[in-house]
């Protein structure tokens, strides 16, 4: 302003000048715009330095230019900063339109990341030793090696005795950052042998156990055991196994023994005698194993093997006399345990023992060797003809019939299976416990009898159908967690609180205060996750101590959880999706509000008003803020100690976790009081498409105890408040899935686009060699039919509905080819193949109602769910992915009615295809299923566990094969004329894609919107991951760790339900380098054989599609993905070429039929739509094009951009 007041006054003193002594007046001259001398101010996004960890990913921070004149104006940034730690500088430059030139540098700082990493200690010899008494001890040597530190020392600490016996010496080392690393070395000294004493009468014996395992079995005493997922313990006693224990125990008659002791928490263990190095037995072919072994107490029971280098093993062998109270000599044949399996020359382990009831049982052993002749002794071991599980009668019901298809009532007998893995394994078998008595691994056939399991429910719960698959899934499926039992993991999560339900109350947490990177994720790691309390507080019951909890009721977005002392309902509690709120109701006794500490550092009180308290506890660096609330009246006593009782009028209170990571404001503390008390018993979510546009709104109501709708603090997650109207936040807090934004009201709304379906890519002659694509469906069709089904292991051969059914799925894709490109022969042979496959499995029993023993579906009416034989991934016994298995039946099925509608028919198999989706996907009222089993309206996405036994609650992986199982729902719908089923179908796979934006991929971090819209933590620079848990998520599969895998697993199948992956390009180009960055030439073709190369040709294709055909061209052999035919990749790739990018699903453009799509290259639009009725139809574009496409058949409508 200055600078033009200047200007000014220079222009008014010119013009009051005469001119030439002139008297006439002169106009004066006009004022000219000032020239701009002013450069840009540039603002660097956290100022002009910065510190980055060397190791991670650098993120070039923003920058705001302003200018004086100029608007809009952008920094340019030179510059790098290196992998190395040092000192780097970044030069931002912004220029105005007067070519003023501002320029601002960033030093960056790279830093050795943090070393959080402890030494490693090696003891020379390994974790134990023995020494004879009598002798010198030297304490064994020890390496110590660090990733930063180098001449590292341990110290030892303890000492070795002079008497027989267990000693324990400690290595210890810390690095210069503090990191400690311990390791103990157990020394058994032992007697020195008699001089007197004369030679054993047979010196080939091989000792194993006397008094202490001998020197030959270096690694010593051990367990395995369930409760710790299998894990070993050695040389402890048992100090870090559960389930089992043992002790060296002096006997009157033996001497020094080994009593091995089951706890009672009925978890399989094994105790073992282990070697480094093997003991080639190859002589001993006529020998034996001896042993000594009494029962003290417990199950008689004995089951007993030998190993030969994992896997090989002699299976497990069941003594066939029970053992007594009374020593006995116990003789196991080596040529029966040979017989078995057991590889003699590589015997690794002395014995492998068990009670076979694995439950409170106590049993001593001693004088374990092998003796090279068998002593005049009956054999321990023998067949054991008794075998429940396989009668060999037929078996004959009554189906259940739907249409022309037959479900069984109960799984054939026949059809159970079993693996030996570290114990007998039974699976096909129904809703079990995975535990058997034992197996005949050489047909793997159990032995013995399943442990059937219960649903968990009671109340209104119990009288709807069952379900799990939700964040909450744990508690009707598996009741009760108990204290201090890891096989219990369970935690139930209403994000942001996480929550084990637990035999005494409940122990919760807040997942903001816990959240972490954790490396190839974030997530809560809970510490000391099995007590009752540790950080955050427990809700527990004042008297009874062993409660059972059972899933009360439940609704879209809630549940409540019961517990009952002796039957008698005790306690309720109502936990709701999003919300800080929990509601308690009193039903019996009193109950308790305990913390880990009294008042002090770890606990506090922030607040104290007529019926509410404020309660702080910070453990472990967890600080958490709970405002307790109940009617006026309500009291709280011994409010400083770590038991607080709660008198609460009306027998009701709230417990809020408040969304605040520091002390909460009054403010804050009095918006969470005036809506404490509104208990919501529901969340009703409710779902509408749009006719026009495919779109689908999707309405959350709260629901209190009359049925009306009730105000609180509605939290919302990130996939509800960005699509959803702007709303007034009361307060907000980042958590697992991102920020959380906490609401008043008793509704909420919003909006997410449809991508659109299509039943196969259009077939484009012109953008192919048909003869090339013919040349490749007649290869796949020449292979042995039985090949058509296969697993990625060739030496398996497929009986279950997941690898069934990623095959048919395959078939259809190429039917459908072989359809659109005119190949009639082909497309017979391929739909008469695909429907007798299909009718195959959708009929269980002969014409004579026997049962078959493979290939058939059950409906068990205690889980109200449809079991297909065989079981995998755990299908049966935990309920998991159906929606992913049967997906691609009715993915399949779909296809057969393109062009068969009669075999869809009610009449005929329509009825079955729908049985499948109402399994996975059912709608509301359903008799036979749960809504939507394994879809959470509440999140927007799907879970693949039932029984949800993790401390991370539930997970889900891949999203394409869900998109697959709900966009096939909408393909069938289509072909059936059922508008129910497709608009049921749409909601599922729309959401489906949505929350893959939000919560795997955080488009929004991409796009560079403001933090809020961030839904990943900093520390995580992936821009990417693959499993949802519900407390965070991580950068990995449950079966690889390889890139190809990570990002690869979100987009197979290849079809066009799965398109939703393509919807932003640019970020797609970024996620195929993730991907193929441990490729050898960053391209499919330099991926391992295993790593799906067809499938990132297909995702490439994508984007790249002329990348991708120039590497897939360049490849000379290659072996398909199990679920991809060589023909499918070839026309996809060339079809992407000619159409382009996917240009809908983000709401740009819509379509007013669900077959409808919209392609783009540089020069044309393809659009492209398939008319699945009888007559012609009209399809109307939003950017006000039409396509009219023939009945029942595809129309590509090409326009110029």
């Amino acid at each position: 302003m200055k600078k033009i007041l200047l200007a000014t006054s220079s222009i008014l003193a010119l013009s009051a000048c005469g001119g030439g002594g002139s008297s006439s007046p002169t106009t004066p001259t006009q004022p000219t715009t000032p020239a701009d001398t002013q450069a840009p101010v540039i603002a660097i996004s956290g100022g002009n330095t910065a510190q980055h960890t060397a190791g991670t990913a650098f993120v070039t921070p923003s920058a705001t230019v302003t200018d004086n004149v100029d608007s809009g104006l952008q920094a340019t940034v030179t510059g790098s900063v290196g992998t190395e730690p040092g000192s780097y500088t970044l030069t931002y430059s912004a220029t105005d339109a007067a070519n003023n030139t501002a320029s601002v540098n960033l030093t960056v700082q790279v830093v050795a990341p943090a070393d959080t990493q402890a030494p490693v200690i090696t003891i020379s010899g390994g974790n134990t030793a023995q020494h004879t008494a009598g002798t010198a001890f030297v304490t064994p040597s020890a390496t110590v090696t660090d990733n930063v530190d180098t001449d590292l020392q341990a110290t030892v600490t303890g000492s070795v005795g002079t008497e027989p016996g267990s000693y324990t010496l400690t290595y210890t080392a810390t690095d210069a950052a503090n990191n400690t690393a311990n390791q103990i070395l157990t020394v058994s000294v032992v007697s020195a042998p008699d001089p007197q004493e004369p030679p054993p009468s047979n010196a080939s014996d091989i000792g194993v156990f006397d008094g202490a395992a001998l020197a030959r079995w270096d690694l010593g005493l051990n367990a395995f055991d369930a409760a710790i997922e299998y894990a070993e313990c050695s040389n402890d006693g048992g100090a870090a196994c559960p389930s089992m224990s043992w002790t060296i125990e002096d006997d009157a008659q033996k001497g020094d023994v080994l009593r091995i002791a089951h706890a009672t928490n009925n978890q399989l263990a094994g105790f073992f005698i282990k070697t480094t190095n093997p003991v080639n037995l190859s002589n001993y072919a006529q020998g034996a194993l001896l042993f000594d072994i009494r029962l003290v107490s417990g199950d008689p029971r004995i089951t007993m093997k030998l190993d030969c280098v994992y896997p090989c093993t002699s299976g497990n062998q069941t003594l066939n006399e029970d053992i007594t109270t009374t020593w006995a000599t116990k003789m196991v044949p080596l040529a029966e345990l040979q017989s078995a399996g057991l590889d003699l020359s590589k015997v690794d382990t002395g014995i492998v023992i068990w009670a076979t009831g694995h439950n409170n049982t106590v049993f001593e052993l001693a004088n374990i060797r092998f003796v090279e002749t068998a002593p005049d002794l009956p054999s321990a071991i023998g067949e054991n003809t008794s075998n429940p599980s396989q009668p060999n009668e037929q078996v004959i019901i009554e189906p259940l019939r739907f249409g022309k298809g037959t479900v069984a009532d109960r799984i054939n007998p026949a059809s159970f299976r079993c693996v030996f893995d570290y114990g007998n394994w039974i699976y096909s078998a129904g809703v079990t416990l995975p535990g058997i008595d034992g197996c005949d691994t050489a047909t793997q056939t159990p032995i013995g009898q399943p442990s059937y399991r219960q649903t968990q429910v009671t109340g209104p719960a119990a009288e709807q159908p069952f379900a799990a698959h939700r964040w909450w899934g744990s508690v009707s499926f598996l009741g009760e967690m108990q204290l201090g039992s890891p096989s219990d993991a369970a935690y139930i999560t209403p994000d942001p609180i996480t929550a084990r339900i637990h035999n005494t109350g409940v122990r919760m947490m807040g997942i903001p205060t816990g959240l972490q990177f954790t490396g190839d994720g974030f997530h809560y790691p809970i510490p000391d996750p099995f007590s009752e309390v540790f950080d955050g507080l427990a809700i527990t019951h004042a008297t009874a101590s062993n409660l059972d909890a059972k899933m009360y009721d439940y609704s879209d977005g809630s549940v409540t959880v019961q517990w009952t002392a002796n039957g008698t309902p005790a306690l309720r509690a109502t936990f709701v999706y999003g919300s800080a709120y929990v509601y308690f109701t009193v039903l019996d006794g009193e109950v308790n509000i305990r913390t880990l500490r009294e008042d002090g550092g770890e606990k506090g009180i922030f607040h104290e008003s007529d019926g509410h308290l404020g309660v702080m506890t910070s453990v472990a660096g967890n600080t958490n803020y709970y405002l307790i609330s109940g009617a006026p009246g309500t009291t709280f006593s011994d409010v400083t100690g770590n038991v607080i009782g709660v008198d609460a009028i009306g027998d009701k209170f709230t417990v809020a976790l408040l969304p605040t990571l520091t002390a909460p404001s009054n403010t804050l503390i009095t918006a969470f009081k005036n809506y404490a008390l509104n208990e919501v018993k529901a969340v009703d979510i409710t779902y509408q498409v749009d006719a026009q546009t495919q779109a689908v709104t999707t309405e959350h109501r709260y629901v209190g105890n009359d049925g009306s709708t009730v105000e609180t603090l509605m939290g919302l997650q990130p996939l509800q408040w960005k699509h959803g109207s702007a709303v007034t936040t009361v307060e907000q807090i980042r958590s697992a899935r991102g920020v959380i934004k906490y609401v008043v009201g008793d509704t909420y709304t919003y909006e997410v686009p449809s991508v659109g379906v299509l039943p196969t890519l259009p077939h484009l002659a012109q953008s192919m060699d048909v003869a090339e694509l013919t040349r490749l469906v007649d290869e796949f069709i020449a292979q042995p039919q039985d090949s058509w089904v296969r697993h990625p292991d060739p030496n398996l051969i497929v009986k279950d509905a997941y690898w069934t059914g990623k095959s048919y799925s395959k078939v259809a894709e190429l039917l459908a080819i072989a359809d659109s490109a005119g190949l009639t022969e082909q497309k017979t042979t391929l739909l008469n193949w695909l429907q007798a496959e299909l009718t195959s499995w959708f009929t269980a029993v002969d014409e004579n109602g026997v049962l078959k023993e493979e290939r058939y579906f059950i409906y068990d009416d205690e889980w109200d769910t449809l079991l297909a034989v065989e079981e995998s991934f755990a299908s049966h016994q935990q309920l998991n992915d159906h929606h992913f298995h049967y997906g691609y039946f009715v993915r399949a099925a779909a296809e057969v009615c393109r062009h068969d509608a009669n075999w869809c028919s009610d009449e005929e198999y329509g009825p079955m295809i729908e049985l499948l989706i109402r399994d996975y996907a059912a709608g509301r009222d359903d008799a036979l299923f749960p809504y939507m089993r394994h879809f959470d309206p509440a999140n927007g996405f799907s879970w693949a566990s039932g029984n949800v036994n993790f401390a991370r609650g539930n997970n889900n992986e891949s999203t394409s094969e869900a998109a697959n199982a709900y966009g096939a729902m909408v393909l069938f719908g289509l072909a059936t004329e059922n508008q129910e089923m497709v608009e049921r179908g749409l909601y599922l796979h729309s959401l489906t894609s949505a929350s893959f934006w939000q919560y795997w991929n955080n488009i929004d971090r991409y796009l560079n919107k403001p933090a809020d819209y961030d839904n990943f933590i900093n520390e995580y620079q992936e821009i990417t991951t693959s499993i949802i848990w519900g407390d965070g998520a991580v950068f990995s599969t449950w079966f690889s760790g390889a890139s190809a895998h990570i990002l690869g697993i979100q987009a197979l199948p290849s079809n066009p339900l799965t398109l939703h992956i393509g919807l932003y390009d640019d970020y797609l180009d970024d996620y195929i380098d993730v991907g193929l960055r441990e490729s050898s030439n960053r391209l499919p073709s330099g991926l391992p054989a295993d790593q799906w190369r067809d499938i990132w040709w297909n995702i490439m294709a994508l984007t790249q599609p002329e990348n991708a055909l120039a590497d897939y061209t360049n490849m000379a052999s290659y072996t398909p993905e199990a679920g991809e035919t060589k023909a499918h990749t070839y026309h996809w790739m060339h079809t992407f070429k000619e159409v382009g990018k996917l240009k809908m699903g983000t709401g740009n453009v819509t379509a007013d039929y669900p077959a409808a799509m919209l392609f783009s290259t540089e020069t044309q639009n393809s659009y492209v739509v398939y008319n699945y009725t009888n007559t012609p139809r009209t399809v109307t574009f939003s950017d006000g094009q039409t396509v009219t496409a023939t009945g029942k058949g595809m129309f590509v409508k090409q326009t110029n951009r």
